[in-house]
């Protein structure tokens, strides 16, 4: 932990010398978790420690979060923008994704394809709103609420978060979510960093979990390169 917290902070502190453009005509395509209804652009790529994607084409892009592997949860999903101006963005995509619980000593595996709408809107200067909802197909449904720690799965949701840009390298992000699957919410805040090609977010998310008093604290971790 303190190597990946060493080799962080040497990159923040000399990303600064290899760009200064930030995120300037470069939306961004997630918020802390959820879609924006932005996508890259044609031939433009992200590769990090979490996000992979390829821009097909100018409305049309392909990804993955390799980092979620880690937690068993194998996924791939399309995203493509409909209407994008100024001030607005209007995109359709679909997750396939593979995930694990244990239930009475036993894993089970889920696969859940779930298509998302995505709406972004300028509500300010410097913020934007993000609204979006899914609906997610699950194998083995009836075997879900005998599972454990699904904190990582998510089902059919909706979700509403802000992106505020404090300057044009630093912007601050807040969602809140309710998952209406596993019954129960999502709150989160956290911090996106970006100089022309590098991008660094750090933040926190909370799950409730149902029939519990505690839930589940996820950090959320974000390193990777927009070329």
């Amino acid at each position: 932990m303190k190597k990946i917290i060493f080799v962080i902070t040497i990159m923040m502190f000399s990303a600064p010398l290899i760009a200064e453009t930030g995120f300037q005509n470069r939306p961004i395509i997630n918020n802390l978790g959820m879609n924006t209804g932005h996508t890259l652009n044609k031939g433009e790529f992200i590769i990090g420690i979490g996000p992979i994607g390829y821009g097909i084409s100018d409305k049309v892009q392909v990804g993955s979060n390799v980092l979620l592997f880690l937690f068993a949860n194998y996924n791939v999903g399309i995203k493509t923008c409909l209407f994008e101006n100024n001030n607005n963005a209007f995109a359709l995509g679909v997750d396939l994704a593979q995930f694990y619980t244990t239930s009475k000593g036993r894993t089970n595996a889920f696969v859940s394809r779930s298509p998302y709408i995505s709406y972004t809107t300028r509500i300010g200067e410097a913020t934007n709103l993000h609204l979006g909802g899914r609906f997610s197909f699950i194998t083995n449904d009836d075997k879900l609420d005998d599972s454990q720690k699904k904190a990582m799965a998510l089902g059919t949701s909706l979700a509403a978060g802000i992106d505020y840009s404090s300057s044009n390298k630093t912007k601050f992000l807040a969602e809140l979510g309710y998952d209406f699957t596993f019954e129960r919410y999502r709150l989160g805040g956290g911090v996106l960093w970006g100089w022309k090609t590098f991008r660094l977010k750090l933040g926190l998310n909370y799950f409730s979990a149902k029939d519990k008093d505690n839930g589940y604290i996820f950090p959320v971790l974000g390193l990777w390169w927009r070329f």
